[in-house]
């Protein structure tokens, strides 16, 4: 009779020393595959967001390009139209050494083993590549020129890439 209680109980203490490993080897498989899910959907996010930022930062370049062409004497009833080349670009950090074989940049890495990434610093604003103004006034020549050097000082654009326009009445 001991021997089959000893025998139960070791039994016992076996099938719970398994299902301790069992529970441990799903814990491992879905926590690595819990966080690759969420470095995806935080890549997805971050690409989308930047793309909704290339949207907002032309609608708000279109607003202060308008906003500012009111402001020249005889315009008004202002339209305006931007247009980006590309998007917002990721600036990663760089370590450059100049020295006798030349000159050497290389990027700063952050993590170890085959966690290494660059180290990302920001991002560059995307760049305003024309520049379409349609407005009561723009018909005139002086008035023209004056807005076509005014966006252009502000904005840092080049007179070829930006037009002006009479509204219709």
């Amino acid at each position: 009779m001991k021997n089959d209680n000893n025998t139960k109980k070791s039994n016992g203490k076996i099938i719970l020393i398994i299902l301790g490993i069992a529970v441990g080897v799903f814990l491992l498989i879905y926590g690595s595959y819990a966080e690759k899910k969420n470095e995806t959907e935080k890549t997805n996010l971050s690409e989308s967001s930047t793309e909704m930022d290339a949207d907002a930062y032309a609608r708000e370049a279109e607003s202060r390009i308008a906003k500012l062409c009111q402001s020249v004497r005889g315009v008004s009833n202002v339209h305006v139209s931007v247009t980006l080349s590309g998007g917002y670009n990721a600036v990663y950090a760089q370590n450059s050494q100049s020295g006798s074989s030349g000159y050497k940049n290389e990027f700063v890495l952050t993590g170890n083993g085959s966690s290494e990434k660059a180290l990302l610093i920001g991002y560059s604003v995307p760049q305003i590549s024309g520049v379409g103004i349609v407005c009561t006034g723009g018909g005139d020549a002086d008035t023209r020129r004056e807005i076509i050097a005014l966006v252009g000082a502000a904005f840092g654009v080049s007179s070829n890439k930006i037009y002006v326009t009479e509204a219709q009445n």
